[in-house]
């Protein structure tokens, strides 16, 4: 990356994290009301990143010892879906994060070696949401980025 081009990133990056929303200081039920929105209003781009993602992880392989899904791919894209529109818990992380969990039992979601998961977890990254709006996020929806997907405790 050329020096000018760094240079500028690096200035302006804590200003645009100055302006996004503090997922620690949102109403847990103003995060649910968000992944709802989100599920509902999400594009084509932003889920083929998260399946890059999830697929570049190796969790929908096999492997002993190793984090992995056990449902078919294809009923994954709509578990997800039901994580973000219908979370039962939510947790802000990282400042500008959000993980919406969903328990799917007695269906096992995955494996960590040998635990059986039975809950779904997405990582929502909300840092192109301005503090500003958070009670009208629909203009901004396309630009959060749905970070990971994954079994979880």
């Amino acid at each position: 990356m050329p020096t000018p081009i760094l240079l500028c990133t690096l200035l302006f990056l804590p200003l645009t994290c100055a302006h996004a929303i503090d997922t620690s200081t949102l109403p847990r039920e103003q995060l649910l009301e968000l992944g709802t929105r989100l599920e509902a209003s999400s594009g084509s781009n932003q889920w083929q990143q998260l399946w890059q993602q999830v697929r570049g992880n190796g969790l929908l392989q096999a492997q002993p010892g190793q984090l992995r899904f056990v449902p078919p791919p294809s009923e994954l894209p709509a578990m997800v879906r039901l994580t973000l529109a219908q979370a039962q818990h939510v947790e802000p992380f990282a400042i500008t994060h959000a993980r919406y969990r969903r328990v799917f039992s007695p269906q096992v979601i995955g494996y960590r070696g040998s635990q059986a998961l039975e809950a779904l977890c997405v990582d929502v990254d909300w840092r192109a949401l301005p503090a500003a709006a958070v009670s009208a996020p629909q203009s901004y929806l396309g630009l959060a980025s749905l970070r990971k997907a994954y079994p979880c405790d």
